[in-house]
């Protein structure tokens, strides 16, 4: 019965902790709106939708950051992992939010750690950020804050922000000023040009017509067709197709098959039937004498072609069925003419070099907050040098190169 009590009364304290106000003082906040703002901890997505979708429409969001997405992906995974949302909301005194911040508390070897919500599933996380927060608000007010966050959150052996963006729909983002960040990763992208034949001016002449030739003798062979079902069966069965063949390249690289998961195969097919306030997910496919031989699986949002998925039959792989399929997508881009952006996402792939005309660094902060966290990240720097030194050592190579066409996303 002790324990019952005990548990009942750090349950009551942790939910008075879950909303509190800022000091109203100009010593404490240099930007005025967060005087005697209020910060709000939700733990359901139930009691924190209302707001969260204001958020994100008055806001500055990526599509990983929408209700839609990360909602589907905790029905899906993140319940089944234990993973518990903390969705913190930053408020003005009249209610309209400031920042929101999509984190959760997940269970790791190195004990609770607080993260983004949306697992490996989430290319770029950052927070839903008010414009006039990200325009005003300067590096000592975000430390202040997300101090103050911290302090009210359940405690937490580690704090694991991954994949942040510098900016966020154009915007600074906040947490970019936080100190300890280091650069990770890098994203690619393809600006859009007003017509398909300025984009193919812009690259490599003999790409384009090595993609030509490459498509007539594709023709030969059968009709080609490029298919983007908007809804029905066909829209589900070229969903199966892409699931089914991003396993079996899992399995053929002797990768982590992910995509043989059951619950990852949910995700995107939810994903895929799941409307969207605002853009939603793009599917498109390419067919030849009938058949399924190359899918494309990605999302459309505020002005930009975000390519999340993609995959193609290995028996076609000597026609080039993925980047002729790319490159029909890309054109369908430049025709709707309210895409200026395609986005091929994070990670350097050797093809991807083919298409993109920038690159974006995406930023981690890891820290520890407790002793296990500090023992955590110790043994991790140890194991690290020591990968080194073995990576210095006289020898046969033993990392396996990755495949150099668009078929590297796990």
């Amino acid at each position: 019965m002790a324990n019952v009590w005990t548990i009942r009364l750090a349950n009551s304290v942790y939910t008075a902790m879950r909303q509190l106000s800022l000091p109203d003082n100009p010593s404490d906040f240099a930007f005025p709106t967060l005087r005697g703002a209020s910060v709000s901890i939700h733990t359901s997505f139930a009691e924190s939708e209302a707001i969260w979708r204001s958020a994100v429409s008055g806001g500055a969001s990526t599509v990983f950051q929408t209700f839609e997405w990360l909602s589907t992906w905790h029905d899906v995974v993140g319940r089944a992992a234990g993973v518990q949302p903390r969705i913190v909301v930053v408020a003005d005194r009249g209610g309209t939010p400031l920042l929101l911040l999509p984190l959760a508390i997940c269970r790791e070897p190195c004990g609770r750690s607080l993260q983004f919500l949306g697992g490996h599933s989430t290319d770029y996380n950052a927070p839903v950020v008010d414009p006039r927060f990200a325009a005003e608000a300067g590096p000592d007010d975000v430390r202040r804050l997300w101090a103050s966050v911290l302090d009210r959150l359940a405690a937490v052996d580690l704090v694991r922000l991954e994949r942040m963006p510098l900016t966020v729909d154009s915007l600074p983002n906040p947490l970019a000023g936080l100190p300890g960040l280091h650069h990770a990763h890098d994203a690619y992208a393809a600006t859009l040009p007003s017509t398909f034949a300025a984009f193919a001016k812009a690259r490599s002449a003999q790409f384009f017509s090595q993609n030509r030739r490459k498509r007539r003798k594709l023709e030969a062979l059968g009709p080609v067709e490029m298919v983007a079902p908007d809804s029905g069966a066909e829209r589900a069965e070229l969903v199966r197709f892409l699931l089914e063949h991003k396993s079996r390249w899992q399995v053929a690289s002797g990768l982590a098959n992910t995509f043989g998961q059951a619950e990852q195969r949910a995700l995107y097919e939810r994903l895929t039937q799941t409307p969207f306030a605002e853009g939603g997910i793009h599917v498109a496919g390419l067919k030849v004498g009938g058949a399924w031989v190359a899918a494309l699986w990605g999302t459309v949002f505020r002005g930009q072609y975000a390519m999340i998925l993609t995959t193609y039959r290995e028996d076609w792989s000597q026609h080039s069925v993925g980047r002729l399929l790319m490159e029909s997508v890309i054109q369908d881009c430049i025709a709707r003419g309210d895409l200026s952006l395609f986005d091929l996402t994070i990670g350097g792939e050797g093809y991807k070099a083919h298409w993109a005309d920038r690159s974006d660094p995406l930023y981690d902060l890891v820290a520890a907050r407790s002793l296990r966290g500090r023992l955590f990240l110790a043994s991790r720097r140890v194991l690290k040098r020591c990968r080194q030194a073995m990576a210095r050592a006289p020898g046969p190579a033993s990392a396996a190169r990755r495949p150099s066409e668009p078929e590297s996303r796990s």
